[in-house]
């Protein structure tokens, strides 16, 4: 078996509230998965610099300050091209949810509070499409 095949998938997750950071890191530990945390766009796009190409995932919160999620994806599209999203919200802007979705190669969106066992169903299959 090669050492790509044992490597743990990574999760980067982006967020501005610390609560629903570590939410999401104990949501996915019970899947072993390797998560990298930031608390805003700039930050993740920097972490993005220095894992470049071994993020699998991103779950990015729709609404943050400086940047939104939306605005962050594109970013990371015309910097390292696809990389598999789910976007999650407190507050969906239905307006722009078309244009998320086509620009932002979103896999799916999840409303706060989300059902663990939903979000992992979603984050297993969008890895597994990868």
């Amino acid at each position: 078996m090669s050492a790509s095949a044992l490597r743990r998938p990574v999760i980067l997750c982006v967020d501005d509230e610390p609560g629903i950071l570590h939410s999401l890191e104990r949501c996915l530990a019970f899947e072993h998965y390797e998560v990298l945390t930031a608390e805003d766009g700039l930050k993740g796009l920097a972490i993005l610099e220095t894992r470049a190409g071994a993020v699998d995932l991103i779950i990015v919160d729709h609404r943050m300050p400086h940047m939104s999620g939306d605005e962050f994806l594109h970013h990371v599209k015309a910097r390292y091209g696809h990389i598999q999203a789910i976007l999650i919200s407190g507050y969906l802007d239905l307006a722009r949810i078309p244009r998320i979705l086509n620009d932002g190669e979103i896999y799916r969106i999840f409303e706060k509070p989300w059902d663990n066992k939903e979000l992992l169903d979603a984050v297993r299959t969008a890895l597994s499409v990868v």
